[in-house]
């Protein structure tokens, strides 16, 4: 009688405990609300980003870092 090949790596056994959806109840409505955070477009991060750069005096500083700067200000962070 042949042997079975001996496993060398197991996969972990999950479970899922079954949530409860929307749709098992038909009475209930979801509602989903607006995103919060604005878009905001690469030309007003980069014209802002550039006003960085020139008020410190374009000295000092990283492009990148005006640009992640810009990216807070204007996304209201």
């Amino acid at each position: 009688m042949p042997r079975a090949p001996k496993k060398t790596e197991t996969t972990p056994t999950v479970r899922v405990k079954p949530t409860r959806r929307a749709s098992d109840n038909p009475a209930t409505t979801l509602v989903v609300a607006p995103a919060t955070t604005p878009v905001v477009s690469e030309a007003e991060i980069s014209k802002l980003a550039y006003q960085i750069y020139q008020a410190r005096g374009g000295v000092n500083g990283s492009p990148l870092q005006d640009w992640l700067e810009a990216e807070r200000q204007l996304s209201g962070r």
